[in-house]
């Protein structure tokens, strides 16, 4: 047997130029990357959660009018995923961790890294209300690297840590500007060339969806 017969029967995964290695590690890649993702994301949402309902609880204290005790729903992904409904005089404010990895809309202007464009990362919906075909109108995308993005009726933010960010102010930085600017500002946000691809409140809470596709509004 010729050393070459002998070089074409060894598994592929033993061939150094074989094709199959380029695409394992591709795909290695891309499953430790979601991996960190997951990770992040259960960081983030905890510490978004906790200070929603710290900051709730002490301006309530106060005697302060208008907010209630938020409720955690559960999601029926399971695991750390719970949705938040934030209650504010008539109306409420639902927060909700999406399932699967999102990537952001490259033909909408934004304050994020071109780089980041090209990445997976986990997404966060709020939508106004229970109404299940209501579309969300503010998003925290959150990468694997730790870094965060929000985007939505007006009130842009980015930082680069989880660790660096403040949940407590930004909780209470949000809270005020729902009840300021949510019923005046904001609309369904929708991609004029492609409609009816917002994310609907029902679609969010369902096991089965992912968060594949995700549009900044771009056009505020």
């Amino acid at each position: 047997m010729t050393d070459s017969s002998i070089l074409s029967m060894r598994p592929p995964h033993e061939d150094e130029d074989h094709p199959i290695n380029e695409l394992k590690k591709e795909l290695t890649k891309r499953t430790g990357q979601r991996e960190q993702v997951e990770q992040m994301m259960q960081l983030f949402t905890q510490r978004l959660f906790d200070s929603f309902e710290k900051a709730v609880a002490q301006t309530m204290a106060l005697g302060v009018p208008g907010l209630a005790k938020p409720r955690r729903i559960p999601h029926p992904a399971g695991d750390w995923r719970q949705a938040l409904q934030i209650f504010i005089e008539d109306w409420s404010v639902i927060i909700v961790p999406l399932v699967g990895a999102a990537w952001p809309n490259p033909r909408d202007e934004a304050r994020i890294a071109t780089a980041k464009f090209k990445e997976a990362c986990g997404r966060i919906a709020l939508f106004l209300n229970d109404d299940p075909s209501a579309e969300s109108f503010y998003d925290f995308l959150v990468f694997a690297d730790g870094s965060w993005f929000a985007w939505g009726y007006g009130w842009p933010r980015v930082s680069d840590d989880i660790e660096k960010t403040n949940f407590e102010t930004m909780a209470f930085e949000l809270l005020t500007s729902f009840v300021k600017d949510i019923h005046t500002t904001w609309r369904p946000r929708r991609i004029a060339a492609v409609p009816n691809t917002g994310t609907a409140l029902s679609q969010s809470l369902d096991a089965k969806k992912r968060a594949y596709h995700f549009g900044l509004p771009g056009e505020e």
